[in-house]
């Protein structure tokens, strides 16, 4: 029986891992995996040691805001790992934490598989020759990543992006807007403000603020939808939401449905500017970090943009409002635009379905779990 160690600190993480080691599982059932988590993975049978999704952290400032109590949590884990070694590591995005529990992996002689890739095309291409020392392969969502790890001698595989066939509604949009309490004349308008707990304080005020003046703007006629991420603590939402003074749905479940019913959307970047697009609703990305994070990270991003969805699109696709410029009257204005503006929005849905396209098609965890069971064989 073989044994793997998985990693996934993020909360989309979770999901991703939970689906990988599912399609894992049903090729080969002799195959157990333990490791640092959330709820997901536990409920795909991951023995967890730590639950680590709500701990997620945003660059070198987010890294040393938690330092005391990751490392408690790596040190624990390296003990685990020396005292009962696994055969595999799969690691999952997370580069901060995970690179550092790659070099005792490589010490030991366990072969360490990446799944998700750091976002070292944005601010961390520095890593990539510690990657290719420490990483037996590397599986990818995207094709410009494998041309990047190819040009670097990485061992590399694009699998596609997972989203691709999971993200969809399955509810008729009015009648889900009436099961919200939404009258069908009303405009609905998305908050996401993303899945960790310094996003929700970072970036959720502003957001709420850009509502307040989105309201002024059209009398009040506007319908507020706040998909709730399971990482996020509910009463801390719901009391920022009840001193804001505005009408917000808070839904904590179908999170697609919800975005769906939107005509635009106030998006945090991530994994949710692709979700959103993928679902074919404009947005705005907006983007505030505490100001240490801010500081470190500023000078590393190579990139004009950083939005996924317009990293994908390799341009500056939807319009971003990052730190100081994420004033909530400039947002507003945008956001005034999305719902007004026909051509606009009709392009914004034009382009994201040539998003969907690049993406691969749709079985990418399975392809994945296929790639892994591969390397397994060809090590024994």
């Amino acid at each position: 029986m073989k044994k793997i160690l998985i990693i996934a600190g993020e909360a989309s993480s979770d999901t991703h891992a939970a689906n990988l080691v599912r399609h894992i599982t049903s090729i080969d059932s002799s195959i157990s995996f333990c490791g640092l988590g959330g709820d997901e993975m536990e409920k795909a049978g991951v023995e967890l040691y730590c639950r680590i999704t709500h701990l997620a952290f945003i660059g070198p400032g987010g890294l040393l805001k938690g330092y005391l109590k990751l490392r408690k949590i790596y040190q624990s884990l390296c003990a685990r790992i020396k005292a009962q070694p696994p055969d595999y590591a799969i690691l999952i995005d997370y580069a901060e934490f995970n690179l550092r529990v790659a070099k005792v992996l490589k010490k030991m002689g366990i072969p360490v598989i990446y799944y998700i890739s750091p976002q070292i095309w944005a601010w961390g291409l520095w890593r990539i020759k510690t990657i290719r020392k420490l990483v037996s392969k590397m599986l990818v969502f995207f094709k410009f990543e494998e041309a990047l790890y190819k040009a670097y001698g990485v061992d590399v595989k694009f699998v596609g992006h997972p989203l691709i066939g999971t993200v969809e509604s399955n509810s008729d949009r009015q009648a889900f807007k009436k099961s919200l309490g939404i009258k069908e004349d009303i405009k609905t308008v998305g908050i996401l403000p993303g899945s960790r707990k310094s996003e929700i304080e970072n970036i959720l005020p502003v957001m709420l603020r850009s509502a307040a003046f989105i309201l002024k703007k059209f009398d009040g006629k506007i319908h507020f939808i706040l998909p709730l991420a399971s990482t996020i603590d509910k009463s801390a939402v719901e009391n920022m939401v009840l001193k804001s003074g505005l009408r917000i749905t808070i839904v904590h479940d179908n999170t697609y449905d919800a975005i769906n019913i939107c005509e635009c959307a106030m998006v945090a970047s991530g994994t949710a500017t692709l979700e959103t697009a993928l679902l074919g609703v404009p947005m705005a990305i907006i983007y505030r970090t505490n100001l240490l994070t801010y500081i470190l990270t500023k000078n590393l991003i190579k990139l004009p943009f950083i939005g996924l969805v317009n990293i994908v699109a390799g341009k500056s696709l939807v319009t971003e409002f990052l730190q100081y410029d994420a004033k909530p009257e400039n947002i507003a204005d945008y956001m005034e635009r999305l719902l007004t503006d026909k051509g606009l929005s009709d392009y914004l849905k034009d382009e994201f379905l040539k998003i969907k396209n690049v993406l691969g098609h749709p079985g990418a965890s399975k392809r994945a779990a296929e790639e892994i069971i591969d390397f397994i064989k060809s090590k024994t």
